[in-house]
């Protein structure tokens, strides 16, 4: 009995010590930055066979991040005019290096003779309560950072986030639970493995849909949506906050609603896929779901101009066609490009660009 229980405390140790080791070569215990916490990855590049999502003549892409973790071409994070902040539509994280919707808005100012550098901030995921935490724990560590504009990308990821959500508490104080899951390169794994079954669950990944094998219909599910205000209420809250942190960090925000493939939006009427959803334990379909997120944009639009900030609504452009997506949310290259030449066309007369 001795010589088993001096075995197992041998093992035990052996154990700890070998998650101590661990934690202090992948953990963030000792490094002032939180990136950890954010799911993001710095100084990578990444190789993906894209051939199953869409056509294209090169089906294998390069996706990169700098040492700050951001996207782009710029050469230093102090040249970068507009820093764009969203999910995994903003990220493109299965459209190579240079074909991004911010390559081609920067490329599209370029062609009227502006200089105007846009960066990538878009990290797969996350909602408004992760773009308020990348102030707290990204922006102001990425040296000489000083945008003119923060564009937000927002509302698809939002429209999942449940009411009274407990990451929903925008002030936190110090726990050494909260410290642990910050710092620990463990929680850090789990985190991601979690993240990745629920976006399966919600059917937020990355797959290919035949949008001409769907069915399609023009009838709601419900007859109101009255059940996303509590919802509606916290996001607007956080997107003020937002706005706030954006004039804190001496830039000005913009706000942009996203299209989405749930729904078509034809010269007669909306027609939505018959697939069902539940929120907030309602059934609904691509048509409620355009109702809803129409909700959810108008939300983003009066927190804009009680803000200053500037609203652009792509969510309302009826010109998408089902070859701009390779899923309900995420576009193809071809897609993309269409967002940058819209945010351009936005955009020229109201940024102020070197160069003009």
């Amino acid at each position: 009995m001795k010589a088993v229980l001096k075995l197992l405390a041998v093992n035990t140790a052996l154990l700890f010590a070998g998650i101590l080791i661990l934690e202090i070569a992948l953990g963030e215990w000792f490094n002032a930055g939180r990136l950890n916490r954010l799911n993001i990855h710095k100084d990578r590049e990444f190789r993906y066979d894209v051939s199953t999502l869409y056509e294209d003549p090169e089906p294998v892409i390069t996706y990169s991040r700098d040492q700050h973790g951001l996207r782009g071409s710029h050469s230093t994070p102090g040249e970068i005019d507009i820093l764009t902040v969203g999910g995994s539509t903003t990220e493109q994280r299965l459209i190579r290096d240079g074909a991004t919707w911010q390559d081609v808005l920067q490329e599209q100012f370029q062609q009227t003779g502006a200089s105007v550098i846009i960066a990538n901030a878009g990290v797969d995921g996350q909602s408004t309560y992760g773009h308020i935490k990348n102030f707290k724990w990204w922006f102001g560590d990425i040296p000489d950072l000083a945008p003119e504009y923060f564009l937000f990308y927002l509302g698809i990821n939002d429209f999942h986030k449940e009411a009274g959500d407990k990451y929903d508490v925008l002030l936190e104080d110090f726990n050494l639970g909260q410290s642990i899951k910050d710092n620990s390169a463990l929680w850090h794994l789990f985190r991601t493995l979690r993240g990745t079954y629920f976006a399966r669950v919600k059917k937020l990944t990355h797959d290919s849909i035949n949008f001409d094998a769907l069915q399609w219909t023009q009838e709601a599910l419900q007859d109101n949506h009255d059940f996303m205000r509590r919802r509606l209420d916290e996001y607007a809250t956080r997107l003020r906050v937002l706005a706030d942190l954006s004039y804190e960090f001496g830039a000005k925000p913009i706000f942009v609603s996203q299209p989405s493939r749930h729904y078509r939006i034809t010269p007669d009427s909306i027609e939505g896929h018959s697939n069902t959803g539940s929120y907030e334990g309602h059934e609904y379909n691509g048509v409620d779901y355009y109702h809803m997120i129409r909700q959810l944009d108008s939300i983003t639009q009066a927190v804009a101009i009680e803000k200053g900030a500037i609203f652009i609504d792509l969510g309302s452009y009826t010109g998408w066609v089902d070859t701009d997506f390779y899923d309900y949310s995420h576009m193809t290259p071809q897609g993309a490009r269409k967002v940058g030449i819209l945010l351009h066309q936005e955009l020229r007369d109201r940024v102020p660009a070197k160069g003009y």
